[in-house]
């Protein structure tokens, strides 16, 4: 009914700038994913197409630490009588908190701290709220990024709020409406994507929601029939709810009764009209969520009951405060299930979130299927699935309306890509997005900070060459969608728009494609037009891949050498890698003890170094490691933990006078477990 901009105040740490280097896409384009027998032949199709890791044209958000300050962050409220949502537009445009007004209930779990953490696709990710992920396997490229957002008004006068962007990877445009109308108990929330080129996508959804997590929280949805994470074959099986084969004679509708990190799809049926998930409490609240039939599938994820897993919550907002699981709506069976959107098409759906009394009785039955029953009684009484489906059709209405007054500006490439739609095709872009003009009281969100990066591809598009930089400066934002190839190529058929950076733009652009040949042969006609340490990298990555290591590390030394020193850490990061894979340990000491202060501080660089230095025994840097709580561990790494196992292997070996062992390395895992800040295990072991 009311959408306003306005500041949240926060504990947390920021984002302190991107990775330049090209993060090239998996050689696979599909991943191999096990099964244990059961699935049926129509669950194993497409199991694994188009999951293979991507990341071009985006940049990796890998850089943050665990300091934390008070924080302002723009947002955008939109509220009615009843409810308050209070969104993030700087960060992916997150549903950052929904409270019931009369009661202060929140509807979801709002984490008190902004802290980023290493989960996402471009790394950078925070737990709370509802996120939107579009276009790629994992959390979204755009979740730690500015959107663009917008007020309109529907039929009624009442106002509602949109947030879009132009999805790069995959050359879609999406959008989100979000709708309080006078009196509504719930969100009503309209996704909208617009595949309206001359191709197929492959296409990922999913809407992942953060609530509560307690002792005795319990999850409900339209079947019991569900895909489960079976660990013994590092894959998928096929189960009925309430117990699974992984947790033997145990009620997995609890989370909190798995004893590590787990999950488990829902497999609505197809003639399911409007699917829904719940979540249960022992104060008598329900939290509910119903969509539309595209939003077919549902999945419950938890961290599990153990140490790590706590460990995660704790580490992800503040110790005691951070216990959540997420509920979560996609378009196919599995996360690692792919589909292809098709040429000139549009898909959409309207989704409902709520909250509910309950009879806790009633929902705490030992019959699962009886207290289901229960709760889908109780969400079809606050929206019918015949009244999910006009909804539906009222909101459809609104989504091609153009936005009335701009609150937020997102990215640059939106506009940028309707500039070369209407100089090369004669076309524009979808209706219902507003990338540049009319009214405009937003905040500058998307502008290239930088100074040069969309404006270079804009002369690029308008004049027909890629402007010249010096070798030193952090190349401009990357580009692999198939139009500026073309155009890219052919401004490089110029002699005099020939410059080492264009080349080193094409080569990336090829490489992404899967032709390393004719990359490699760009990037050595870049070296000969001027070497710079960031083609001699891409130079390295790409014979590293074609496992030449020779070459690799000739490259990598000229890399090193043209400048005498790295020109961005993320160059010392991967080197001191490439040293460490290969047991170069005394040679990744030394360069690890050459660098910059703030190269050698930084996490990552540290974390990579400490096998070495457990291996040329320097013990003062390894029991730093030890103490240090690290900002970018990732989800399920265990190289610190490998690391302590090891040194204290080693002590044991070094006190005992006898040989390092496997069996010692195995009496030192059951002797010394792992200090809390560093376990990060998704599996309690």
């Amino acid at each position: 009914m009311q959408v306003y901009k306005s500041t949240l105040r926060i504990e947390g740490s920021t984002l302190e700038g991107e990775n330049p280097l090209p993060k090239f896409r998996s050689d696979n384009r599909h991943r191999e994913v096990s099964d244990n027998g059961t699935l049926p032949e129509e669950l194993r199709d497409k199991l694994g197409y188009e999951t293979g890791e991507r990341y071009l044209p985006y940049r990796m958000q890998d850089r943050y630490s665990r300091t934390r300050t008070e924080l302002a962050l723009d947002t955008i409220v939109l509220e009615n009588e009843i409810l308050k949502a209070v969104f993030l537009p700087q960060y992916g445009g997150r549903l950052y908190s929904l409270v019931e007004k009369k009661t202060n209930r929140d509807l979801l779990y709002t984490n008190p701290v902004f802290q980023p953490a290493n989960l996402a696709i471009l790394n950078a990710w925070f737990s709370g709220g509802i996120e939107w992920n579009i276009g790629q396997i994992g959390h979204t490229f755009t979740t730690c990024s500015p959107v663009h957002a917008a007020k309109l008004t529907d039929d009624n006068g009442d106002e509602f709020l949109r947030i879009y962007e132009y999805e790069r990877c995959k050359n879609v445009f999406w959008h989100i409406d979000f709708h309080l109308p006078s009196r509504s108990d719930k969100l009503l929330v309209h996704v909208r994507i617009v595949n309206d080129n001359a191709d197929s996508v492959p296409m990922y959804w999913w809407t992942n929601i953060a609530v509560e997590e307690t002792a005795r929280t319990r999850v409900f949805s339209s079947t019991s029939e569900v895909v489960y994470i079976d660990h013994n074959v590092k894959g998928f099986g096929l189960g009925e709810l309430p117990m699974l084969p992984t947790v033997p004679d145990t009620d997995v509708t609890y989370p909190m009764n798995f004893p590590f990190a787990n999950e488990y799809f829902f497999q609505t049926a197809a003639s399911c009209e409007a699917p829904w998930e719940a979540v249960a409490y022992e104060d008598g609240r329900l939290f509910y969520e119903r969509s539309t039939s595209r939003l077919r599938y549902r999945k419950m994820f938890c961290w599990g009951n153990h140490a790590g897993g706590r460990r995660w919550c704790d580490f992800l907002s503040s110790p005691g405060k951070g216990d959540y699981l997420e509920i979560q709506g996609g378009f196919a069976p599995t996360q690692l299930h792919g589909l292809d959107m098709p040429a000139h098409s549009e898909w959409d759906f309207t989704q409902a979130f709520g909250l509910s009394d309950i009879d806790t009785e009633q929902a705490y039955r030992e019959d699962w299927t009886q207290a289901n029953d229960y709760i889908r009684e109780c969400v079809d009484r606050h929206i019918r699935p015949d009244e999910m489906t006009k909804l539906h059709h009222v909101l459809q209405g609104y989504a091609s309306r153009i936005p009335e007054l701009a609150l937020h500006r997102g990215s640059v490439w939106g506009a940028l890509e309707q500039r070369r739609r209407e100089m090369k095709e004669g076309r524009s872009i979808p209706e219902g997005f507003l990338f540049s003009g009319g009214k405009d009281g937003g905040s500058d969100g998307g502008k290239d900070k930088g100074g040069s990066g969309e404006q270079d591809w804009r002369t690029l598009l308008e004049k027909g060459y890629l402007p010249e930089r010096d070798v030193n400066e952090v190349p401009i934002p990357w580009m692999i969608q198939e139009e500026w190839f073309d155009l890219l190529h052919a401004s490089l058929e110029i002699a005099d728009h020939r410059s080492w950076n264009g080349y080193m733009h094409l080569g990336v652009m090829l490489y992404e494609k899967g032709l390393a040949g004719e990359a490699i042969r760009a990037w050595e006609t870049s070296i000969e037009l001027k070497p710079s340490a960031w083609v001699y990298r891409n130079l390295a990555e790409a014979w590293k891949r074609r496992d030449r290591m020779d070459l690799a590390f000739a490259y990598w030394e000229k890399a090193f050498g043209i400048s005498g020193s790295f020109p961005d850490r993320a160059l010392a990061e991967e080197y001191l890698s490439l040293l460490v894979e290969r047991r170069m340990y005394q040679e990744a000491w030394e360069t690890y003890s050459a660098l910059p202060e703030d190269y050698a501080n930084a996490d990552r660089i540290r974390i990579i170094v400490g096998v070495a230095a457990l291996e040329l025994d320097q013990t003062a840097f390894v029991n730093g490691l030890f103490a240090h709580e690290f900002a970018v561990i990732r989800e399920g790494e265990v190289l610190i933990i490998d690391l302590w196992y090891k040194y204290n292997a080693k002590n044991l070996a070094r006190a005992r006078n006898v040989p390092m062992s496997d069996a010692i390395l195995e009496e030192a895992k059951s002797m010394f477990p792992p200090p809390n800040n560093i376990d990060f295990r998704v599996i309690g072991e």
